[in-house]
């Protein structure tokens, strides 16, 4: 498996997308962002003639961003989640859920309307993607399965392949990845990170016979990866404890008040708010995935009996 790493213009730095060759073709995950740097890159570094998969782990731009342009000049069939087809299929519903989530974490509807656009500017900076095929619909003549692990986004896919597991966006070695606000199509209300991360964790040992090829940095161990993500969980909850039966725009004036200077940062802070907020109130669940997978150490013990009284910790799930 070869690794290709591309700078991106956001702030978690450099990418990797990786490509192999299976008898002459070349298979393809994930595809770097939309650049001038990334496209020179792809059309000097892969041979498109031999391009025949493209697996996206997940649609964020720098993950997805060329799509359109290998569909174009390529014969190389491509495949993304269904859930990441919806998101492109029903926009226009999605952002109006999602400006109704805003309203009732206390957002003003001109400052939602800031939100949307820098959004909308963002889906807008990466042409759409084309002629791909649902990921749950297809067949492919490669040994390869994958597996769902929504958490960081709604659409994560883990693709499990000669002995690798292409994870995308999570499991990344001292990142804190945002949990995103993202939509609940079938409620029609937020879809729930927390509990989706939860579920993931359960997955995750899962992964432990395979190569990890993260989506940015290094891979160090899943337990390393998971033990600093599950730390930086409870330190910042903490942080807004005391103001957990207020809105969420209130909890960000009063907490973290720079974070409305802009509009994109409110946005980011939102979703990890409501992030915690989710876990504050349902801690136990949390607890429970990292003992069924053994990543409970004295460490994160500790943080969790100083966060919480033991009843909330042993209530159990309705």
């Amino acid at each position: 498996m070869d690794k290709h790493t591309l700078d991106t213009p956001y702030p978690v730095g450099p990418v990797h997308f990786y490509t192999c060759e299976v008898k002459g073709d070349i298979i393809m995950f994930d595809t770097g962002p939309y650049t001038f740097l990334a496209l020179d890159y792809v059309k000097k570094n892969i041979n498109l003639n031999k391009l025949k998969y493209v697996f996206i782990t997940h649609t964020h731009a720098d993950h997805y961003g060329l799509e359109n342009f290998l569909s174009r000049n390529s014969q190389a069939k491509i495949f993304m989640s269904k859930i990441d087809h919806l998101k492109f299929k029903i926009l226009e519903g999605r952002i109006e859920i999602s400006k109704k989530i805003l309203i009732e974490c206390g957002f003003n509807e001109h400052y939602i309307e800031q939100i949307k656009l820098i959004l909308l500017n963002f889906v807008n900076s990466v042409p759409a993607p084309i002629n791909y095929n649902i990921l749950e619909e297809s067949k492919f003549d490669v040994d390869l399965s994958y597996l769902s692990c929504p958490g960081h986004s709604k659409s994560d896919i883990v693709y499990l392949f000669d002995g690798y597991a292409i994870t995308g966006d999570i499991l990344l070695h001292n990142i804190f990845q945002t949990p995103l606000l993202d939509v609940d199509y079938d409620k029609k209300d937020r879809f729930n990170n927390y509990e989706a991360y939860c579920n993931t964790l359960l997955k995750l040992s899962l992964l432990e016979k395979y190569t990890i090829l993260p989506g940015h940095r290094q891979h160090t161990s899943i337990e390393e990866i998971v033990s600093f993500y599950v730390t930086k969980i409870i330190e910042r909850a903490s942080l807004i404890q005391n103001y957990s039966q207020e809105s969420i725009f209130n909890i960000i004036k009063k907490a973290i008040p720079y974070a409305l200077n802009d509009p994109f940062t409110a946005y980011i802070k939102a979703s990890e708010i409501l992030f915690f907020l989710d876990f504050l109130s349902k801690p136990y669940i949390l607890r429970e995935s990292l003992e069924k997978i053994n990543i409970m150490d004295r460490h994160i013990s500790v943080m969790f009996d100083r966060l919480f009284s033991n009843k909330a910790l042993s209530k159990k799930l309705n």
